[in-house]
């Protein structure tokens, strides 16, 4: 499989470790980021092992999340390529997840 992680999933990964720097130590944040980026290059071989996202279904795109606390990696499956469209603090309000 392919990944691509999209500008605004990005964006959002960025935005959710600055406002997590002052609350927490930039050894944590590191730890968090290698996890995430671990569980990324996980989910390009196993893009299936997420779960469905319910908050999205009405966009009708097959859309999953994968959590690494504290964050959600919401995705789509697009052909052989998995599209990572956000990756973001789970405790913020679902509303606020992009598809």
């Amino acid at each position: 499989m392919k990944l691509i992680v999209l500008r605004q999933a990005n964006d959002s990964f960025g935005r959710s470790l600055r406002h997590l720097a002052s609350v927490y130590s930039r050894t944590y944040l590191n730890a968090l980021r290698r996890k995430v980026k671990a569980e990324l290059v996980w989910l390009k071989e196993n893009s299936g092992g997420g779960q469905f996202e319910d908050q999205l279904a009405h966009l009708n795109n097959g859309y999953r999340r994968l959590v690494v606390a504290p964050f959600k990696i919401v995705y789509r499956i697009e052909g052989n390529t998995v599209v990572v469209t956000d990756i973001f603090d789970a405790r913020r309000d679902p509303k606020e997840m992009k598809g």
